[in-house]
């Protein structure tokens, strides 16, 4: 009989159950010499959840054997084979792996943030399937096996979790209230200021986030009449330009209209932090009220026009002389 052990790993101070694999010896474990022993808890690697489809669950299991076993390379390859069953498991069959992921994307079944980690797990097992001068890394085999972890837990854990979630939140809604549109700080704004407007919701998907263009087509009106908000910069001074959704913003005639020298595009992080300070999922010049705004001429002549609400899936209708009303806007031609 192989003999347990109950031991104390050195670095961490994690507790661990070992089995000896020599032969016993009656003598006190502390005068024997260090002999090598199986691990047998805690279990090597995160749980692989039960809903991971068996062909899934064996790549990722050979791939931390792989890395058990000292061969990265291996890791990595079967990090790729693992890709390559969950684009087949979900009926996804491009004419190669990178054709496939977009599938994938396209399907709504990943978004682009976790395409581009399956982009680099595919381009890394490639590596890893060639000769090359400089030999794949320990670190990039246990970071890209801990990335694939992670992405099936997306796909097959959580996502499953996320679903039973919105199922089990709707059976706890009440008929009077389960189609109620809660509002947004902008309709809040709107409500508050007795402005009138009317909500148009349309079809969102989170997985695939509509262009304002595409939103346009949605709700079957000219483009001309949605309106976006763009961020500028006048040297250090932040501006919202207020333009169709097909216009592109002339950064010469917005500064022309606030009487500057020039002006230029924010940048992403700084339109990210912008809608992080307003709890906004999409920016609306109304919820904009503190920056200087300028709204394209052409718009405040029609007769309506679409603005964000704030979130995904909402327009909202009002009057373009509101709109300037409550933004306090200027009106000028910003748009090439």
């Amino acid at each position: 009989m192989r003999p347990y052990w109950l031991a104390v790993c050195q670095s961490c101070g994690q507790a661990l159950l070992l089995e000896n694999r020599a032969d016993v010896d009656d003598r006190d474990p502390d005068e024997l010499p260090a002999r090598p022993a199986q691990v047998l808890w805690p279990p090597s690697g995160r749980p692989i959840g039960a809903e991971v489809p068996p062909v899934v669950r064996q790549e990722l299991t050979y791939a931390r054997a792989g890395l058990r076993s000292g061969s990265p390379a291996s890791a990595v390859l079967h990090v790729r084979r693992l890709l390559e069953a969950v684009c087949a498991d979900h009926g996804v069959s491009g004419r190669t792996l990178f054709h496939a992921l977009r599938e994938l994307r396209g399907g709504g079944l990943i978004d682009g943030w976790l395409l581009g980690w399956a982009e680099e797990l595919r381009e890394l097992g490639n590596e890893a399937a060639h000769l090359g001068d400089h030999p794949l890394a320990k670190a990039e085999a246990e970071d890209a096996v801990q990335l694939a972890e992670a992405f099936v837990d997306y796909l097959y854990v959580f996502s499953r979790k996320y679903r039973s979630f919105r199922v089990r939140r709707g059976a706890t809604k009440t008929p009077n209230n389960r189609n109620v549109l809660r509002d947004t700080p902008v309709m809040r704004i709107l409500r508050k200021s007795q402005v009138s407007f009317r909500v148009h919701p349309y079809p969102h998907d989170p997985a695939r986030t509509k262009s304002r263009t595409a939103v346009a087509e949605e709700l079957g009106i000219p483009p001309m009449r949605l309106l976006k908000a763009v961020i500028l910069y006048l040297g250090e001074h932040a501006v919202v330009a207020i333009a169709p959704s097909e216009g592109v913003i002339d950064e010469r005639a917005l500064a022309r209209a606030f009487g500057a020298a020039d002006a230029r595009v924010a940048g992403l992080a700084d339109v990210m932090r912008i809608g992080e300070t307003i709890a906004a999922e999409i920016l609306s010049p109304l919820a904009l009220p503190y920056l200087p705004s300028v709204l394209e001429e052409t718009s405040a002549a029609a007769a309506s026009v679409y603005v964000s609400s704030g979130r995904h899936g909402l327009e909202l209708e009002l009057d373009p002389a509101d709109l300037v009303r409550l933004t306090r806007a200027r009106t000028a031609p910003i748009v090439r």
